[in-house]
Formats: C-alpha cells, structure tokens, sequence
C-alpha cells in the first residue's frame, strides 16, 4: 500500500479486517495525507483555513463515524485526527512505515512487485510485494504554469501547496491566479488581512455553496431519490436552486461558464461570492503578462503586486511507474473502473477518482472490490472487457468534459457506485461459477 491517507487507509483497515497482511509505505512524516498540516520545512497541500467540503456525516468511513462534536464541516486538523483515529481503530497504524518514499516499482520474473524505497536517514530498501495499491491521491505534484513574463516579477511567487497562511501577505497586494476550491479558500482568507486581493478567473465556473436549502451538497448527491433521477433531471434540478439562490454570476463580475452544471469541477465556496460583494476581493480575467511588479489581465487593466499565488492545480503522475501503466498517450488516465491497470491487474488504485460529492464511500467500495481480489474470491474479466470499459469511460468523459486529461478521473456518485457494486457482484459470482 503506498499512502496513508483517507484512500490508503481504506484500503489497508480493509484488509486487515479480513486477516490479510499489509505494509503501508508513506513519504510524509504523519498519517493523514492531505489533511495533514505538515512540518516545516515538509511541504503539503493543508494550509490554515482548509476545511472539508463534503459533510461530516457523509465523508466518515460507515464503520467509523465522525465524532459527534466535530462541525458539519470540519477543519483540517480535525479531519487528520480522525484519519489517526481511525487507523488505530482498524489496526492499521503499526503497519505504517513514515518517512518512506517508493523510487520504484518492477514486475519480477516470478509475478512479484520489486519496491525500492528511499528513507530520511538516506538508506534504501528493495522488497518483494506480491500486490501493490497504489494510494498517493492527486495533491502532491504542483502544477506551476509559467506566464508571459512572470520571471521579471520581483515579489513572491509560490504555488498554493508551499502556502502557509496569511500572515506573511498581511497589508500586500496579493493575486491569486486560479478559481477552483483552493483559490476560493486562499482568496478569502487573504482577502481578510491583504492591502489587496485579486483573484483571476481564466474561465468560467460553477460557484456551489456547500449546502443547498439547508442540506449538505454531498448528502444530496449520496441520496437515493437523487439516484433516482435522470441525469437531465439531476441537472435542472441543482441549475433551478443556483439561480434561486445566488442568481447569475454576471451579476458578480464573473464570467459566465461555457459549460452547464456537472459539464466541469465545481467551486464549493459560502464565502467567495459574498467577499466579492463586499468589494474585498476583485476578479480579474486571465493574465495577459506581468512586467516587473505590474500584473496585466486579458481585458485591458493592470494592478500593481507583491505577491502572486498560483492556485492553479496538480499534476496527475506517479514517477515511481511507466506511465502506459496508468495513462493513455494523450495523459488521460486509463484504469478498469478506475481502479485496475490493463497493463498489469494486480496493480491497484484508491481514491484516484474526483467526484461530485463525498470520496468516501466510493473509496471504501474500491477497498473491498480490491481485497475480494487480493483475497481471491473475485476475478477481473477478460482484457478486452476491460479495455472496451475503459475505451467507453473516456469516451463519455470527452463528450461531457473535453479532451482534459484532469476531468478523466471525474466521476459521479451515484453512478460510479452502482458500477462497482454490480462489478463486484459480477466478480464473485465469476469466481464461485469457476
């Protein structure tokens, strides 16, 4: 198992709840992978004002709820507490090996997974595994753009996973570059202490409050008279309540999305649009050039910066594999329900998914779909169905998303679990057949 956060996890309290042996490696120094604050001088993605964006009830393991005093929505560190919690509770805890980061990974001659991994103290290990799970998520590679001129800027340039907070911007002019949910987080909480902020705004997007008449967007999303409905039903539904309750973004300034709800990520914010209302914040379209300390915009007007954020996303990559393991030519990703690699089926991925709402639950059913086949009481089909699956998964991603190489991970919930409980289904009754 390679990660020891909410995915990794899952996977590894599963199999140790059915008697299977399980060797967790994680590069940071804690549990808790992305929830976790890190140490300095140890990057990560957390940063002060992170909190969930799915609900409590919903983003806990089933069989470990969310302590009943934390919030709806909890803060980072409560959430990587809980992650610890639950790793002691599932017995997984002592089967975490810190400070480990897999260089490699090679199929031996006898159907064994050669890991070499590298530790703090500069000593490297090679063992033998005889399968892999495959559990890093897709926040730790920073995606760092470089734009018209930007090496002339003179003031501070870091990209969201190496922000700390913002104290150090305190009475700056700063410029978040990017609008998805960590932009819209940063933005607001710079927004608070900043001389200025700005956020720019390439393209168009659907700003999501976290709950909508009162009910948690993923609670929604989880329900089963929402699984009920057809997708257009779905969409008219959540488009009917966002001009109800915020009405057009226009009327914020910000540019209408080419594309219709569910048709892209979302930006889950209940502050965003209220801190542009306030005038705390301005929105600006994308970056034209930055000469010097000046920062230009596509429609014509400049401001003056100290600081640029770039909250503009990570890279999907996993250095320690080929990358026809896991990928297409094209850098879409390409896994048998998302989970199996075609090129080798006992190399397996958790969490590798972005759907609309909660990841839990899928997760935890990717878990058991992979211990059943780690256990052997479950069988993939044939590599040509996988293959056909895997042709019509990125198919529709295309024709609902664009060529995006990030939107083929997107899934939706309902959906994407039906798909792996039938498949799990399907599995066993294979095996018990043969």
């Amino acid at each position: 198992m390679i990660g020891a956060g909410l995915s990794g996890l899952a996977v590894a309290g599963t199999l140790r709840a059915r008697d299977l042996p399980v060797t967790v490696l994680e590069r940071s120094n804690g549990i808790g992978g992305l929830w976790r604050y890190p140490d300095p001088p140890e990057p990560g993605p957390a940063y002060p004002s992170l909190h969930l964006n799915t609900s409590a009830k919903i983003t806990g393991y089933p069989d470990f709820p969310v302590p009943d005093h934390f919030p709806r929505y909890p803060r980072h560190d409560q959430v990587a507490s809980y992650l610890r919690s639950y790793a002691e509770h599932k017995g997984v805890a002592d089967h975490v090996e810190l400070g480990t980061d897999v260089e490699s990974l090679t199929r031996e001659p006898d159907g064994t997974w050669l890991v070499t991994t590298g530790h703090r103290d500069g000593s490297r290990h090679r063992r033998r595994f005889g399968h892999v799970v495959v559990a890093t998520g897709h926040h730790w590679s920073p995606r760092l753009p470089s734009l018209p001129g930007d090496e002339t800027f003179p003031g501070r340039r870091l990209h969201s996973f190496d922000y700390s907070g913002p104290a150090e911007h305190a009475g700056r002019r700063v410029v978040v570059i990017g609008f998805g949910n960590s932009a819209a987080d940063i933005a607001v909480e710079l927004s608070r202490v900043a001389a200025e902020t700005t956020v720019v705004q390439r393209r168009g997007v659907h700003v999501v409050p976290k709950t909508m008449l009162g009910i948690p967007i993923d609670e929604i999303a989880s329900a089963p008279w929402w699984a009920r409905m057809t997708f257009p039903q779905q969409r008219r539904l959540i488009e009917t309540l966002l001009r109800l309750m915020r009405g057009r973004l226009t009327d914020y300034g910000l540019a209408e999305p080419d594309h219709r709800v569910f048709g892209g990520a979302l930006t889950i914010s209940d502050e965003l649009l209220s801190r542009i209302n306030h005038g705390a914040l301005v929105v600006k379209p994308a970056v034209s050039r930055i000469v010097n300390s000046r920062v230009h915009f596509a429609d014509g007007t400049a401001t003056e910066a100290d600081d640029l954020v770039y909250c503009t996303g990570y890279r999907i990559e996993f250095p320690f594999l080929p990358f026809e393991w896991v990928f297409e030519p094209g850098g879409r990703t390409a896994l048998f329900r998302r989970v199996v690699s075609l090129a080798h089926p006992d190399l397996y991925f958790a969490g590798l998914i972005r759907p609309f709402g909660a990841i839990t639950r899928l997760v935890v059913e990717q878990a058991e779909w992979i211990a059943d086949l780690v256990e052997g009481v479950a069988e993939l089909p044939p590599p040509a169905v996988m293959r056909r699956e895997v042709d019509a998964h990125l198919e529709a991603a295309g024709a609902r998303y664009g060529p995006s190489a990030a939107d083929s991970i997107q899934v939706d919930f309902a959906a994407y679990l039906a798909a792996l409980r039938k498949q799990r289904r399907t599995s066993v009754l294979t095996t018990r057949r043969g």
